[in-house]
């Protein structure tokens, strides 16, 4: 046998197993369940994947009139500019989108691991129900209407806040012009919109700790503290190590629509209000710089999933499971 015959026998047996295989097997009998799921595989490869043909752009000179394949491609002249050219880099604007993903960290999330503790000890399930249901809302709110409304709280003429001390003969306040009250707000507003959605992470976390646990401690004389203490924070460490992990990759998410909405075009703070949004703004906007603003997104992007693999494999080395 000639190995060219040899080579199509091969072929010939391999194809067969193949089409005799699960997956095919598994095609032919439910191949109207597959047949359904197409529409859902184009809509995601053409909305979800096509988009991501557009990064492209941030290795070229992107002029509309040229396109994405008569640009000019400039390798990576743009990420040079953006963090080694000291007359164009943006030190300022990453140095304060990591400060206020680190403080939002530092800030929420103890306090929001301490309301969960204290919610799971309401045992009056309604109660229980509606708070978290209440908590829950808020994450439904868009960053800018977040923004907005904390405006309308702290604005220095017509604030809430402010209305509020001036009817009890107080001064008003001017909240948007000193950092401390700044760094508060963005604090505060982050917190109101993201406590129920990790909240409900962590009340799913702790439907999996075995009951028997919590009924061992008691027989031992453990009153709730230290159930708390010995049995409902270990049993949740995987689960606060995920919400870590979460938070670790988020931080450099500035949601800077929020930041605008709030300071309504004031300049009173200076630069502590500018972040990597900022930059992107200003270059779509003001300069047409869509190369540039493409490249500030991949930069964060790319630092933000280097983050969650350095915290992952950090989390498997304290023997914790991980997301990976």
């Amino acid at each position: 046998m000639t190995k060219q015959a040899k080579k199509q026998n091969a072929f010939a047996v391999g194809f067969r197993a193949f089409s005799q295989g699960p997956l095919i097997r598994c095609l032919k009998q439910h191949w109207m369940l597959y047949l359904l799921l197409i529409p859902a595989v184009v809509m995601v490869a053409i909305f979800s994947y096509g988009p991501m043909f557009g990064i492209i752009i941030a290795f070229q000179d992107y002029r509309l009139t040229d396109g994405v394949f008569g640009s000019e491609f400039v390798g990576l002249t743009i990420f040079r500019q953006i963090f080694l050219d000291p007359k164009t880099a943006s030190y300022l604007e990453f140095r304060n989108t990591i400060f206020i993903s680190l403080l939002r960290i530092a800030t929420n999330f103890p306090i929001i691991l301490i309301f969960t503790l204290l919610l799971n000890e309401i045992h009056w399930k309604k109660g229980k129900s509606a708070v978290q249901a209440i908590s829950y809302i808020p994450f439904f709110v868009s960053w800018i209407s977040v923004g907005s409304m904390a405006y309308n709280l702290f604005a220095l003429d017509g604030g809430i806040f402010n209305t509020i001390i001036q009817a009890f003969g107080g001064q008003p306040i001017a909240w948007y012009n000193e950092q401390k009250y700044w760094w508060a707000i963005l604090s505060f507003s982050s917190l109101w919109k993201g406590m129920g959605w990790a909240t409900l992470i962590y009340l799913s976390g702790l439907g999996t700790i075995n009951r028997e646990l919590y009924d061992a401690c008691e027989i031992d004389g453990g009153g709730r503290f230290r159930k708390m203490i010995h049995v409902t924070l270990p049993g949740l460490m995987n689960v606060i190590v995920l919400q870590l992990i979460l938070d670790v990759g988020g931080i450099m998410s500035d949601n800077y629509d929020m930041i605008l909405a709030m300071i309504n075009g004031s300049q009173s703070l200076g630069d502590v209000t500018r972040v990597i949004g900022s930059l992107e703004y200003e270059a779509i906007v003001n300069g047409s710089q869509y190369s540039r603003a493409t490249a500030y997104s991949m930069a964060r992007g790319l630092i933000g999933m280097i983050l969650v693999l350095l915290a992952n494999n950090l989390a498997k080395k304290t023997d914790s499971e991980g997301i990976l």
